[in-house]
């Protein structure tokens, strides 16, 4: 027998013994899993992540965490929606149309696009992902969201990428940031293969949280741009200036904070600021 053969053996009765000791359970319902974790991402080329329907997409990265009844509850973000805060219209009839919040109300961001509806299987990851600590999660959302980033941007060209920061207690808290973790599975696509990328800021070098805020949860459209205002600022405005930018985050629901963020990199002259998020609340 070969080295190689040798050592498939020992990884497959590991995975084995691993499934039997501590057995898979659905994220959403609980459920046992009868699949045998797998890591289907590893196996996705940046071309296949910009071909493949989004419906498709989501149950291949996301089968090792859902059962095949809850997997089926996601909702990919289609049209028509509006083209500025990315909501997603109850009617599917039409075309895409500003939303009366975006007539109504300026917006400092560009535009918002997001993965699927903040609902059901999406939200259940999430929730998992943020407050469980299933970090195991990071890999598949990068990917997922890498995929919505070429499908929805892959004709827009990005100065710069970077996360929506949390606050230093937050941080210390949480233990990570959500859109940190999930954006630095893009810097291993960059370092692993010839995918197309702008660079990426992870360090906050750019754009820091100055203000110590309540959680959003819970409060009312208006109490959470209250909650929000000025919580950002720019701390480097050579790298914002002229630029274009792409800010990731895991959930938009109201869209204030985004916007908040987007306000102070407008406010340091920057060229156009883009949302891109896993989930989209309707």
């Amino acid at each position: 027998m070969s080295k190689a053969a040798f050592a498939e053996i020992l990884k497959q009765t590991k995975r084995a013994v691993v499934n039997a000791l501590f057995p898979n359970k659905c994220q959403a319902c609980g459920s046992f899993l009868l699949s045998d974790y797998e890591a289907p991402w590893k196996n996705i080329s940046w071309r296949e992540l910009r071909e493949i329907p989004m419906e498709e997409l989501f149950f291949r990265l996301m089968s090792p965490f859902l059962c095949r009844r809850c997997i089926t509850g996601f909702i990919p973000l289609s049209p028509p929606f509006c083209p500025q805060c990315g909501r997603m219209f109850y009617s599917r009839e039409g075309a895409n149309h500003l939303c009366g919040e975006c007539i109504q109300t300026k917006k400092y961001y560009h535009a918002v696009r997001s993965a699927g509806v903040y609902d059901g299987p999406v939200m259940a990851l999430i929730h998992a992902f943020k407050y469980s600590g299933r970090i195991q999660l990071a890999p598949a959302f990068g990917m997922l969201l890498y995929g919505t980033f070429l499908k929805e941007y892959g004709d827009r060209r990005f100065d710069l990428v970077l996360p929506v920061p949390l606050h230093a207690s937050k941080l210390r808290q949480r233990g990570f940031n959500q859109a940190a973790l999930i954006l630095r599975q893009w810097e291993k696509l960059i370092t692993e293969t010839d995918a197309p990328m702008p660079p990426v800021d992870l360090k906050q070098q750019v754009l820091v949280r100055q203000k110590k805020t309540i959680s959003q949860t819970g409060l009312g459209r208006e109490e959470r741009k209250i909650n929000i205002k000025n919580a950002f600022r720019v701390i480097d405005a050579s790298r914002v200036l002229n630029k274009r930018m792409l800010l990731i985050d895991d959930v938009l629901t109201t869209g204030a904070t985004a916007d908040e963020c987007a306000k102070a990199l407008m406010h340091a002259e920057a060229e156009s600021v883009d949302i891109l998020t896993l989930a989209r609340a309707d």
